[in-house]
């Protein structure tokens, strides 16, 4: 959907009652404005709720407060701020779900939380009670916009646990502020400016204890705000949520500049398109490049279909958007993707069109024509197992190649392989590749060693840069999610997977199915060995075994694996607990017993 006005933004949202959950105690809302006078004088709007109560309250309070708020905003008087807008819906809502409330007692009260963005002009306004979350990204940065009102907060600020022992906390859904628990509300508001390129995205506990700010980064960059929701949904599915999951994403497109003249607002239309940096069809780049369609718009790149009229082969080209080009840590991120991807000619690596002279950032590549390992793995979750060693000695070959010339990918993943219509393969995506002689890059997000944390290896999580037999760790554990079906650690939360590899080993890949080959396993666990001395020396060594497998020597791998440890884990939330139980009483004591706190979600 598109909000036209004083703001132009792409709006995406997807919320459902989630994997375990019998019913969805969550509820979103949106407001498109009529006109563009309209925009400029309310603007547009997104909201989320996530109740609580049981007995289908929850469910009741937060389409009731959606709908309030939605109301409010709707009959508000023009020319209102943010502020103020924001506080009169949180009223309508808060008063609706109190009012509610008290019709069933007080043993069966209901409550939710309320989250609020209103788009206006240039700006966003965040209006928020409770733990759903705000996330701004901006120039290839995210950035929370809102707290969490909840016990578990009060216990990171207080210093007795982690952020990532939050996530997984017994007490993590018990709120220390709600809509309906009190007769009024108090409310946080931020705000924030925004432009072109930039995203909001709010979801509920359910999708951000499941997923990292780097799963955020990657989904808006490669995907339009709906499809970016429904990925962020499955990975939060995937890896074990057991709530309801509830995500909205705005992109801005453009927002129209406001200035003043002798007091009075002046508001300056976009320019017209012919006149901006965006590429156009039918322009010709630098003489060679004649661009004849797009195939794909992200927040960070946009990707076009053109004719080489240099060599009359069709070819892809990326062009960064604007805004990153000045954005240090992205640029250098798409140059080494380029400077790398020219070292290498490999029928299965993604061949890079040299160019050396540039009127503007962008690289040309050979145009794939396919689906990647990860959408094929979609529709074929197990492989057979001829297949899924088909699809790995071709990856294999193409990382000897690599290492060969000092490069390590260090992000091997379904979603960087293309598997090509004419059964071909590319590897793909070395922004974060590490060659000889190149800078080192300095990464923000969840992890200073970036990688995906169902395929990192235990090195990278320590934060070491890795070595070959890094990406070898990261093909067995590939191998393994294709002849099993799933991946080879699963947890609460991406920072349980990555402590899990560093701690433990996987379930044999025979104890997840018994039909594959022992060789198979035994091939698997050789290569994700926790310890890189102890994995194939190279990766030639793993394609002369893949492609092989009855002459594999069975070394007994599977009877020596050791479950993750979580036992250093356990004894700290102990001890916290004590502690926990120990501070409200002696530290905040009245103020605690103030907020007395909500029951469970």
């Amino acid at each position: 959907m598109r909000l036209g006005g004083g703001m132009d933004v792409t709006y995406g949202q997807l919320s459902s009652q989630g994997p375990v959950r019998s019913n969805n105690e969550d509820y979103l809302g949106c407001h498109l404005p009529a006109d563009a006078q309209d925009a400029r004088n309310r603007g547009a709007l997104a909201v989320l709720a996530d109740g609580m109560g049981g007995q289908e309250a929850g469910e009741v309070a937060s389409r009731l407060a959606v709908e309030a708020a939605l109301q409010k905003f709707r009959d508000a008087r023009a020319g209102a701020s943010p502020n103020q807008l924001i506080g009169q819906m949180f009223a309508a809502a808060n008063q609706a779900v109190y009012d509610e409330g008290n019709k069933l007692g007080e043993q069966r009260r209901m409550g939710t939380t309320l989250t609020i963005a209103l788009f206006r002009n240039s700006e966003v306004t965040i209006g928020h009670v409770g733990d759903c979350r705000t996330y701004l990204i901006q120039n290839g940065q995210i950035r929370r916009l809102t707290s969490d009102h909840s016990y578990v907060s009060v216990q990171v600020k207080l210093g007795l646990i982690s952020e990532q022992d939050a996530l997984q906390s017994p007490m993590r859904s018990v709120l220390t502020r709600s809509i309906g628990k009190d007769p009024v509300v108090q409310v946080d508001y931020t705000t924030a400016v925004v432009g072109r390129g930039d995203f909001v995205m709010q979801c509920c506990d359910g999708v951000y204890c499941y997923i990292t700010e780097n799963d955020i980064l990657e989904a808006v960059a490669h995907a339009p705000p709906a499809e970016a929701c429904q990925h962020l949904a499955d990975l939060a599915i995937k890896r074990g949520t057991d709530d309801n999951v509830s995500v909205q994403i705005v992109q801005v497109e453009r927002v129209e500049q406001l200035s003043y003249y002798r007091g009075a607002p002046v508001y300056q239309e976009s320019l017209d398109p012919t006149m901006s940096h965006e590429v156009q069809i039918g322009e010709v780049l630098d003489g060679r490049f004649r661009v004849v369609d797009v195939i794909a718009r992200s927040g960070m790149a946009s990707i076009y279909k053109a004719n080489d009229l240099q060599t009359g082969k069709r070819v892809a080209v990326k062009v960064p958007g604007m805004q990153f080009e000045s954005d240090p840590g992205f640029f250098t991120r798409f140059q080494r993707e380029e400077e790398i991807g020219r070292l290498l000619d490999h029928p299965y690596i993604l061949h890079i069109v040299p160019m050396e002279k540039k009127s503007r950032p962008y690289m040309a590549m050979e145009l794939l024509e396919g689906q990647t390992l990860r959408q094929l793995m979609r529709s074929v979750p197990r492989m057979p197992v001829a297949d899924a060693l088909k699809i790995t000695s071709r990856l294999c070959e193409a990382l000897d190649y690599m290492h060969k010339k000092n490069i390590i990918h260090r992000d091997l993943k379904p979603e960087n392989v293309m598997i090509c219509e004419d059964g071909t393969l590319r590897i793909m995506d070395f922004g974060i590749a590490k060659a000889a002689g190149m800078r080192r890059l300095t990464f923000s997000g969840f992890s200073p060693v970036m990688g995906t944390p169902d395929y990192m290896a235990p090195e990278q999580v320590k934060g070491k840069r890795g070595d070959e037999r890094t990406d070898l760790y990261s093909l067995g554990a590939m191998l393994y999610e294709m002849v099993t079906g799933v991946v080879p650690f699963e947890g609460a939360n991406p920072y349980i997977i990555m402590n899990s590899r560093v701690t433990g080993d996987p379930v044999a890949p025979r104890k997840v199915h018994a039909e594959i080959p022992a060789e198979v396993e035994e091939i698997t666990l050789h290569a994700m060995e926790r310890n890189p001395a102890e994995r194939y020396p190279s990766a030639a060594a793993m394609k002369a075994e893949v492609d092989d497998p009855d002459k594999v020597e069975l070394t007994g791998r599977c009877d020596r694996l050791q479950p993750p440890s979580l036992s250093r884990t356990n004894w700290a939330t102990v001890r916290l607990v004590v502690i926990s139980a120990m501070v409200p009483v002696v530290i905040l004591g009245g103020a605690l017993l103030y907020l007395h706190f909500w029951p469970l979600k």
